[in-house]
């Protein structure tokens, strides 16, 4: 079975204007799916309109409690095999500095959006017989990170949500998936400001990490995109924190005084 048989004939991607989000949803027309795109941003129509494959917007907030319908009727009529949580909020700074409503966006996009996608998604899945749920996570998923302290906790929440799940789901034909990404040249990544001669890795191509995710997907679980992740998956937890944190506050001087 090809991978559009098996994740067809439509897939469904959060924060998918920009980015990963983007990268993802060109990377699933190229394996012939279709793609409904999911974001705050009203510039999603304006990209949708870029690409080459079916393509259908979906304009919410994933932090809405509203936003399940809005994507229910974007997807109306449509065969979902594929749902794709990648929408992240993300915090650079020492956490106690952070205001309040930032730390609850953070939790209800990377968190309870990610589960709320899950649960529209996966029982028409499970009916058929076949499909995947992905949802993007990060190396600073491996521990916790000094200077994204929040962010790190909501990724790891997304490795074990898909873990846990992936288990119960086993035997249904549904592909489960947590992809575990290195630091990427995105635009949210040039937002925060980063210092990249000080990066422990240049940022690598989105592209190429989502295309390796996506030839994994049928292996399940946690998948992490490259060998440095993997040497840090390997390292004893204590000294994960210690590497983990030293990096990301290495990487912006301005806001730790490294």
């Amino acid at each position: 079975m090809d991978f559009a048989d098996q994740y067809g004939p439509w897939a469904v991607v959060t924060g998918a204007s920009a980015g990963v989000g983007l990268a993802m949803a060109a990377e699933l027309h190229t394996r012939g799916l279709g793609v409904v795109m999911v974001d705050l941003d009203p510039h999603v129509e304006e990209v949708a309109r870029s690409l080459r494959g079916p393509t259908r917007t979906c304009v919410a907030d994933v932090a809405d409690t509203g936003w399940i319908a809005a994507l229910t009727a974007a997807c109306e009529g449509l065969e979902v095999g594929l749902a794709v949580a990648n929408a992240g909020v993300s915090y650079v700074g020492w956490y106690l500095d952070m205001e309040p409503s930032r730390r609850r966006t953070i939790i209800d996009v990377n968190c309870w959006s990610t589960a709320e996608l899950a649960t529209w998604a996966l029982p028409p899945m499970v009916a058929r017989g076949r499909g995947g749920f992905v949802a993007m996570s990060s190396g600073s998923a491996l521990a916790g990170t000094a200077g994204v302290a929040l962010y790190s906790a909501t990724k790891a929440f997304a490795v074990n949500f898909v873990e846990a799940v992936g288990y119960e789901l086993r035997a249904t034909g549904v592909d489960l998936q947590a992809i575990v990404a290195p630091s990427m040249s995105t635009p949210g990544l040039a937002a925060s400001g980063p210092d990249e001669s000080r990066m422990f890795a240049p940022p690598v191509d989105p592209r190429a990490v989502v295309a390796q995710g996506l030839d994994a997907l049928a292996d399940g679980g946690r998948w992490l995109a490259d060998d440095g992740l993997a040497f840090a998956a390997t390292v004893e937890r204590r000294q994960r924190v210690d590497l983990l944190g030293e990096s990301t506050l290495a990487m912006y001087p301005y806001l730790f005084g490294r």
